[in-house]
């Protein structure tokens, strides 16, 4: 069996290892570093997640953990809400779970921020551990201690920094991802190429057949080489004081997109793309590096679309103005070129008029 890999978040006074390999669900309690058997462990999963693979999980907890308990909530965006996550909090009640217990998180983003944020305010904080079933987890949502839920008004706009105390990557769980969520996930994979690291953008290239036909090896290197760069980042700023807020990259005009089709038009990574694209584009209207076409070779390649934004200027503008990362006014990430994020303001609304119709349908 192939040792999986480890790669070590070294954030002071909480690090933990996020394990990344095929067939490690079912070993879980080897990558948990619990001083001691817990009394309860809650496994909170999407119905899917919780179908394939709640059984392999289940297994791997039962090693550290004296009970396991299961409890399925809805998956997607769907999940993210105040009141679905009382329904957990008292869940973990009934169970007689204590902060010394441990919350798992099994399937996607959604799942993982919903569950983190719970943990972040059952009894002011108890451990939890990731166990992203997603592409886009895998690559970014898991990594980082984000937690949060959605408003009406906005996404993520309630939430929280809790580090879980392990991530175990399996990637044969990507296996039953439907391609289009792969593809979504893949939006995370480009973003991180885009304003880190090219030789990403190249293994994703040259490796390309093989990642689509979901094969073991070439997914645990992309997923290790993307995760790498993630955690590097939030291991040197946990909060986003700094160069965090670059992994938001494509995020702006992507929530907004988001928000404005109620979460059901599009999917996450492919509102991303349609950022970053916006992003190239705003960027080479501010007299940097003319980098489009190399975003379109990198998007594309990801199966993922270049433009097909539909709301209205206005609308976009007003969801833009409401992000969480707004200061003062709305703040882009954009690159000044490969490699090279810089946040910037006071941007003129003709040029990010200019850079939207270019992404509009």
């Amino acid at each position: 069996m192939t040792s999986p890999v480890e790669i070590k978040i070294e954030i002071p006074g909480r690090p933990y290892s996020v394990w990344i390999g095929a067939g490690i669900l079912e070993r879980a309690g080897e990558f948990l570093p619990l001083s001691e058997r817990v009394d309860v462990a809650m496994l909170a999963a999407d119905e899917t997640a919780l179908t394939l693979y709640g059984e392999r999980a289940s297994a791997g907890l039962e090693a550290t953990c004296v009970r396991v308990e299961r409890e399925s909530i809805e998956g997607g965006e769907a999940a993210k809400t105040m009141s679905r996550a009382e329904s957990l909090l008292r869940r973990l009640t009934a169970a007689g779970a204590h902060r010394r217990d441990l919350l798992v998180a099994l399937g996607g983003g959604a799942t993982g921020d919903l569950v983190g944020f719970v943990a972040a305010t059952y009894h002011r904080g108890m451990p939890f551990a990731q166990m992203p079933t997603t592409l886009l987890a895998q690559v970014d949502a898991s990594i980082g201690g984000k937690t949060g839920v959605n408003l009406p008004e906005g996404k993520n706009l309630v939430g929280a920094y809790h580090q879980p105390v392990a991530v175990i990557s399996d990637v044969t769980t990507l296996q039953s991802l439907p391609g289009g969520e792969f593809s979504s996930g893949l939006a995370e994979v480009v973003k991180h190429g885009l304003i880190d690291d090219a030789d990403l953008l190249s293994l994703l290239q040259r490796e390309r057949a093989a990642i689509f036909d979901r094969e073991p090896m070439s997914l645990v290197r992309l997923v290790s080489q993307a995760a790498s760069i993630k955690a590097r980042i939030v291991a040197a700023d946990e909060t986003e004081q700094g160069r965090r807020a670059f992994l938001n990259y494509g995020h702006t005009l992507g929530h907004a997109l988001e928000a404005l089709g109620g979460y059901s038009t599009w999917r996450h990574g492919e509102a991303v793309a349609i950022g970053m694209m916006f992003a190239a584009h705003l960027a080479a209207g501010l007299g940097f590096a003319d980098r489009v076409a190399e975003h379109a070779r990198a998007v594309e390649a990801a199966g993922l679309p270049v433009a097909g934004a539909e709301a209205p200027f206005e609308s976009v503008l007003r969801a833009m103005g409401g992000d969480k990362k707004y200061h003062g006014g709305i703040r882009f990430v954009i690159l000044e070129d490969l490699g090279r994020p810089r946040l910037v303001s006071d941007v003129s609304t003709d040029l990010v008029r200019s850079a939207y119709e270019k992404v509009s349908a």
